[in-house]
Parts: C-alpha cells; structure tokens; sequence
C-alpha cells in the first residue's frame, strides 16, 4: 500500500511465499461461500490469520488471498481495472487510507449501514475513521495504521530535539566534533515525501486542499513549510542524496552509523534487532519534531483499510470475514508478526503489544492526532504533483514554488494533464 515503509515490502515477498503454500495445501477446497480477499493478504504470516476465521467461520464462508503486484501503485491500477469493469469476483478490498474518496466517489465500494458503522469503529482510534470516510459516509473497516517517530542515537544526543530547528542545531554540533551528524529524511520523488510534505504543511496549521477538495488551500501555512523543508535540505545536514532518499536508504544511513536522528516508521526498532544488533541499545525513540516550538506533533497516517466491493455478491459474508481479520487479537498478532500497528486503541495496553513496540505510547500518543493526507477522488494526481512539483527540495523557491503548487494542485483537480 501506499504507506512507504521498508519492512512492508520484505513481509510481503515473506507472506507471498507462505500464502501460496498455505493455499496450495487446502486439497479438500473452500467450504461454504468464497470471500476473494484483494490486498494485504501476502502480509507476513497473515495466511494464519487467514486461516483462523475460516475455522472460526464453521464453514458459512471461507476467505481466499488472492495476491497483488507488490508496489502501491501497481495494486492500485489492478483493483480499478477491475472494479471499472464491475467485476464479482472481488469481494473484500486491502485499500491504502489514501483511495477512500476515489474509490467511493466512483461507487466503487459500499457505504457501510449503521450497524456496520458502529462496529468497524468501535474502539477504534479516530485517524483511522477518518481515512475509511468520504463526505461524512463510512466506506472503510479500518484494519491497521502507520506513523513516523523520531529515531535517535542515544550515545550521541541524551536528550532528544523537540523541534527541527532543534535537531539541526544538535546535528551542526556534532558534524562539528566530527561524529556521526546525519538527519535521515525521505525526500526522493515518490509516496514517503509526500508523507514528509504533509507533515510539515499540517505542523504549520495548512492543508493542500479545502474541507470539500473541490481547490488548492496554497497559503502562507504553506510558504512556511516549504521554508522549513528547503533549510533543511541545504543546511549540509542531511545525505549527499537526500533528493534519492526513499524508507531503505534513510534505515541504512542509521544502520551503518552515518545518521545521528532518523525520522522513519516503528519498523526500524525490529528491522535493526536483525540489520545491526549492536547498535539497538543505543537507539532511542521520541515523538516526531514539531515544525516550532510550543507547535503540536503532527504527523501524517499511513495504514490501510477493508472494504467491501459494490460488485460483491456476498456483502454481508465479506463485511463479517473483515470485521474477522481485523479483530483485537488478530490486530495484535498481525502487530507482531507484519509490524503493522493496530487501529484499535485497547491493543495498546495489551502486554505483549507493549513488549514488541516499547515504543507503543509514543505513537498512541501521535496517532491521536495524526493527518490524513490530502482526502480527494484525484489523490493520486495530487501526490504526484507535490513529489514533482518540489523535487529536489534544495531547489525550493518558498513563495514561487507555493505558487506554482497552488496552479499544479488547481490543475490536478480539474484532470488537466496529469496521468491517474
């Protein structure tokens, strides 16, 4: 899905695998009526989640993964062609928290009625609810979700930054005693910087769009995002090749001991246990920087969301295999197993959620209050404007490039010559 993430890619090459020999291994067949299941289904170890509400299931419905290409974009364009050709033979939908407002204004997938409306969202933390929402109508089963933190080095910076000014300064400091200095940030042309624009726009109070997403809401907000983001990337602070930065090289930047602070998703703590041992006991964790001081932590949601095909001839079955796979158990085992966070708010109390992300309240704290990205039908014109618009970040004129976004966001909207 769209949330950029290193550790997704790896667990879905692991879980295709198993997924494969997990189907291959049911000779006797599906019993009862089949729930295709398109998108998250490769997850690591997501087969045997799979597998327990089809027995939970007492044979009413059995759900079948079916698998997608790997990369956001590609599942993306599978799922259109085929929901633009009505096809019935999906059933339950894996969607980024970004394709609600497209797929929805298309008729694309069900509103949910009050009944389901009640129980997809109980317990469950409101970001969320928001990405599965377009114009005040639930679509979405919120199945798990995504923030970024700050990843520091304990040994070089006791006290983490709250700010970015703050963390620059920290980072000059020890550029300057010649020690390891580097900020990672994803800033290559793609999905994680958007991620990174969104944050910094939403920390100065902005947005990209109005409540409706019918305009560009280019403003001042804006101006002062782009200041703080284009200091960055030329202050000399950050990789020689920030502007090719994707979620990999910004980990290995940390893992090979180049970086001082990294702002990146929960998966680095588990990732680094294998990549470099070593160094976990000094990696320190903290909220992601404020963009000033006294400003709220914003960040911006990642994740992904079930919904139910309108071309499904088994709703219902489809509504209770979702409501199934993300159960709190399933949402904490799917937690351990994929490092995929759970929705549900009371997963992160549970004992074992806290053992395997010590970090479990630092990001409860953040996705409290985390963003959407821009919610629009033409989200996917939309990233690619931003990413391209400002690419490199370097280059980045503040005012002039705030108005060449606002013509750019103005175009997207209107369709004009950006490819979906």
């Amino acid at each position: 899905m769209r949330t950029p993430r290193r550790s997704s890619r790896f667990a879905a090459m692991v879980g295709a695998a198993a997924l494969v020999t997990s189907l291959a291994a049911c000779s006797s067949g599906p019993q009862g009526t089949v729930i295709n299941l398109y998108g998250g289904a490769s997850a690591s170890k997501f087969d045997e989640i799979i597998a327990d509400c089809n027995a939970q299931a007492g044979g009413r419905y059995t759900i079948v993964g079916n698998l997608l290409p790997s990369d956001a974009d590609g599942q993306r364009d599978q799922l259109v062609r085929r929901l633009a050709a009505k096809d019935a033979g999906m059933d339950l939908l894996g969607m980024d928290v970004t394709w609600t407002a497209e797929f929805a204004d298309a008729g694309w997938i069900r509103e949910l009625n009050p009944q389901q409306t009640a129980a997809a969202t109980k317990d469950i933390l409101q970001p969320p609810i928001d990405t599965a929402t377009w114009k005040d109508k639930i679509y979405g089963i919120p199945k798990h979700t995504n923030v970024q933190l700050l990843w520091y080095r304990k040994d070089l910076v006791p006290t983490p930054p709250a700010t970015f000014d703050e963390m620059m300064q920290m980072s000059q400091q020890l550029k300057d005693q010649g020690k390891p200095y580097e900020i990672g940030f994803t800033a290559a042309q793609y999905e994680g910087y958007v991620v990174n624009i969104n944050n910094l726009i939403k920390g100065f109070g902005g947005r990209v769009v109005n409540e409706d997403s019918t305009a560009p809401a280019i403003d001042d907000k804006t101006v002062q995002a782009l200041t703080l983001l284009n200091k960055l990337a030329t202050s000399g602070l950050t990789s020689t090749s920030l502007s090719n930065a994707q979620e990999p090289e910004v980990f290995a930047d940390l893992q090979a001991g180049r970086s001082a602070f990294s702002l990146n998703w929960p998966y680095v703590l588990a990732s680094m246990k294998e990549a470099n041992p070593d160094l976990v006991p000094n990696l320190g964790y903290a909220p992601y920087p404020s963009v000033t001081a006294g400003a709220p932590v914003t960040t911006t949601l990642g994740g992904m969301n079930f919904a139910i095909s309108s071309y499904s001839r088994h709703p219902d079955e489809a509504f209770d295999a979702a409501m199934c796979l993300r159960s709190p158990e399933h949402q904490l085992q799917h937690a351990i197993n994929a490092g995929e966070p759970p929705t549900n708010r009371t997963v992160y109390d549970q004992p074992d959620m806290q053992e395997a992300y010590p970090m479990a309240q630092v990001m409860l704290t953040e996705l409290e209050t985390a963003k959407p990205r821009p919610i629009s039908p033409v989200y996917q014109n939309i990233s690619t404007v931003l990413s391209t618009t400002l690419s490199p970040p370097a280059a980045i004129n503040p005012q002039v490039s705030a108005d060449e976004l606002r013509t750019s966001v103005q175009d997207a909207i209107e369709g004009k010559g950006i490819l979906p």
